[in-house]
């Protein structure tokens, strides 16, 4: 009988830590602040306000990668965005490749984000850089890049008619849900930064973005001008001088 008591509190202790395992994994501890298998999913709840900050609309985007593609000879994978918000649904592709040092995004100026910003006198005497870097890996406190350019020719006048630089402004805590509960875990806050010039006698609006990166996980948070975030979509998803804010809700990394 004294063994049999003996043997119960230290079998009710195994239970207890194999329990605590199974409901606890680890999040991915990989250095990839950007996973990129296919098969990884992101859910985020949206909300969408004015630019008095009045509440607009609510709902959802579903993010996952899925296959992979060849635009201008080069291997891309293809991201796919599902929206379902109070007033619409839809779904987008777009594309991204990763290298050592960070991550890449082709465009196509025709279904980019910012394209539909460009007034029609301007639509005929551009330039730009094929692919932009959105993250630089593994990202630094202070690090800065210049992200895009769009240069255009105005009456023989070269300027900068879409500008969109990025800094890496600190390391933040941000609890998100995770297993069905809730986690701290550290994410790099980036700032992207935009100006738009549509003629040489306004100034430039200005656009601003912050966005979360977590190593291991990827993106967990989009917060800022809605017409910044279209950028980075590849479309015209959200209205135009509305302020978007993007939270991971769920996610599966392989």
């Amino acid at each position: 009988m004294k063994k049999i008591l003996t043997i119960l509190p230290i079998l009710l202790l195994l239970s207890l830590a194999c329990e605590e395992v199974t409901t606890e994994p680890p999040i991915n501890n990989s250095n990839d602040f950007f996973p990129d298998s296919n098969g990884n999913y992101y859910n985020y709840n949206v909300l969408v306000y004015d630019s008095s900050g009045i509440f607009v609309e609510s709902g959802t985007k579903k993010t996952f990668y899925k296959s992979d593609t060849i635009i201008y000879s080069a291997p891309y994978q293809i991201r796919t965005d599902e929206f379902q918000l109070t007033s619409f649904q839809t779904s987008n592709n777009s594309y991204f490749k990763k290298e050592s040092t960070g991550v890449f995004v082709p465009v196509d100026i025709e279904k980019n984000g910012f394209y539909y910003l460009m007034p029609d006198s301007l639509r005929g005497g551009y330039s730009f850089i094929v692919e932009y870097r959105m993250l630089y890996e593994p990202p630094e406190v202070n690090q800065t890049w210049s992200v895009f350019i769009v240069n255009v020719n105005l009456l023989y006048v070269d300027f900068e008619f879409f500008k969109v630089d990025a800094e890496v402004l600190s390391l933040d805590s941000l609890t998100i849900p995770f297993q069905n509960a809730m986690r701290t875990i550290e994410a790099f806050k980036i700032k992207y930064s935009a100006r738009l010039t549509t003629s040489l006698n306004e100034p430039p609006k200005l656009f601003a973005v912050q966005a979360w990166f977590a190593k291991g996980i990827g993106p967990v948070k989009w917060e800022g001008d809605a017409d910044l975030i279209n950028f980075f979509a590849g479309a015209e998803i959200y209205p135009s001088n509305t302020m978007v804010l993007e939270e991971l809700e769920s996610f599966k990394v392989n």
